[in-house]
């Protein structure tokens, strides 16, 4: 076994803490924050209605050890995620719905959806779904439209 040296390892640590002061942090440069992600079959006075389970969550808030929902396509033939958002100006959100295929994800829909200023604005997209060609796994991507790559929730689930 190597051993290295203790001020070698010191220098190491010293650049990584000096690199990650200069990488933004995704979440912090957005707008937008969520909040909240729900999985439901529908919507009604803006909140959602016939929630699935397990609860829907987005994957910046756990380790990804947790349960994801199940949607059977026996029950509903669509699937809404309902987000609620604390933005502080006006924007557009995207929700991007990917689709998990041959092991292949592919994104099937994107949704722009309006966000106005609030500590808890709702907003909503969704999917309908055919057993024939929409059961495996899901995913949902939401960020900012006009910076899709600063991803602000990842949410998954399965369609059965």
């Amino acid at each position: 076994m190597k051993t290295v040296p203790h001020h070698k390892v010191l220098m190491a640590l010293i650049g990584i803490s000096l690199m990650m002061m200069f990488i933004p942090l995704t979440y912090a440069e957005s707008d937008f924050s969520v909040e909240k992600v729900v999985l439901s079959q529908n919507v009604t006075n803006r909140n959602p209605v016939g929630i699935f389970s397990p609860p829907a969550y987005c994957e910046k808030d756990t380790s990804g050890q947790a349960a994801i929902p199940v949607v059977k396509t026996s029950k509903t033939s669509q699937v809404v995620l309902w987000t609620k958002v604390a933005a502080t100006t006006k924007g557009k959100l995207r929700h991007s719905w990917h689709h998990q295929v041959d092991g292949t994800w592919r994104m099937v829909s994107e949704v722009n959806l309006s966000i106005y200023p609030s500590p808890g604005f709702r907003t909503w997209s969704m999917k309908s779904l055919k057993p024939a060609i929409h059961t495996g796994e899901w995913m949902v991507v939401i960020a900012p439209s006009n910076s899709p790559e600063k991803i602000l929730c990842i949410t998954r689930f399965t369609v059965q």
